[in-house]
C-alpha cells in the first residue's frame, strides 16, 4: 500500500467516523450538539435571508435547511466509504471486465450500498472488501432508518410551537390562566426545542405563527412575575446566549427570522 492509499484510507476513516457521529448525535443525541450539520443549517438560513420575501420563501427554509444537512450526511459518509473502498486497489472492480475502476466508480458503489439500491455495475474484488461493503451498507440502513424519525420529531416539535402560539391568542399574557396553562407547556416546548433546535429554522406565511418571533413576542408582552418566569424557562433554551429581560429574546431571536 503505497503513501497516498494510506492517507486515503485514513482521511476516509476519518470522514466516516465524523460524519456518522454528527449524524447519530444529532438526531438521537436529545440535545444541542456544535457538528458540521448546524453549521450547515444555520449557513442555509442565512443564505434565506438574502432572498425576496416570497410566500414559498417562508414555507421552503425549513425543508430546504433540513435536506442541506441530509446532503452533507449523505456525501460525508458516501465520500468517506469511496476513499476506503479506492485506497485497498483493486478493491472495486468492475462487473464485467474486472477491471479496478478507481475513486469515481467507488463512489458509485458505494452510493448503491448506502442507499441500498442495488443492481451496480461494479463488485467487491474479493470477500475483505464484501465485509467492508457490508459495514457501509450498514450505516446507509441506519442513515435512512434514524432520518425518518429525526425529521418526525423535528415537525412534531414545529407544530407543537405553533399550537402553543395559537393558544396564546386565546389566553394572552393579560389572561389570568396564561401563567398557569401556558407556561408549562412553553417549558416542555422549550425540552423538545433543545432536543430537536432545526425547529427553529422553520417559519410560516402567517407571521402570527413564526415561532421564534412569537415567543419574543409574548415575553415581551408579559408583565411581572409572568414575565420573570418566562424568562427563567427561556434561559434554558441551549442555543441563546442568556435571556434575562426581552431584550435578550429580541436578541435570541434575530438568529432565527427571516425578517430580522
Amino acid at each position: 500500500m503505497s503513501l497516498w492509499n494510506i492517507l486515503e484510507l485514513g482521511f476516509g476513516l476519518g470522514l466516516i467516523a465524523y460524519a456518522f457521529l454528527d449524524f447519530l448525535f444529532t438526531t438521537i443525541g436529545a440535545n444541542t450538539f456544535h457538528f458540521l450539520s448546524h453549521r450547515i443549517a444555520r449557513g442555509m438560513f442565512r443564505l434565506h435571508k438574502h432572498l425576496p420575501r416570497w410566500r414559498w420563501t417562508y414555507s421552503a427554509v425549513g425543508p430546504l435547511t433540513m435536506s442541506a444537512v441530509a446532503c452533507w450526511w449523505i456525501t460525508g459518509l458516501a465520500g468517506g466509504w469511496s476513499l476506503v473502498f479506492a485506497a485497498f486497489a483493486p478493491g472495486i472492480v468492475d462487473t464485467e471486465t474486472g477491471a479496478t475502476v478507481g475513486f469515481w466508480g467507488a463512489l458509485a458503489h458505494s452510493g448503491h450500498l448506502l442507499s441500498t439500491l442495488g443492481g451496480s455495475i461494479t463488485e467487491p474484488a474479493g470477500v475483505p472488501m464484501a465485509l467492508v461493503g457490508s459495514f457501509a451498507a450498514v450505516t446507509g440502513m441506519v442513515v435512512l432508518t434514524l432520518s425518518v424519525s429525526f425529521v418526525l420529531s423535528t415537525t412534531q416539535t414545529v407544530q407543537a410551537g405553533r399550537a402553543l402560539l395559537t393558544l396564546a391568542t386565546a389566553i394572552p399574557p393579560g389572561n389570568e390562566h396564561f401563567a398557569t396553562t401556558f407556561l408549562p407547556q412553553l417549558a416542555n416546548l422549550v425540552a423538545r426545542l433543545n432536543a430537536a433546535p432545526f425547529a427553529l429554522f422553520y417559519s410560516h406565511v402567517d407571521p402570527d405563527m413564526r415561532l421564534p418571533e412569537g415567543i419574543a413576542r409574548l415575553h415581551s408582552e408579559a408583565q411581572g412575575e409572568t414575565r420573570e418566569a418566562m424568562g427563567e424557562i427561556l434561559s434554558h433554551l441551549v442555543l441563546s446566549d442568556g435571556i434575562d429581560d426581552p431584550s435578550d429574546t429580541l436578541s435570541w431571536v434575530r438568529r432565527y427570522a427571516l425578517d430580522r
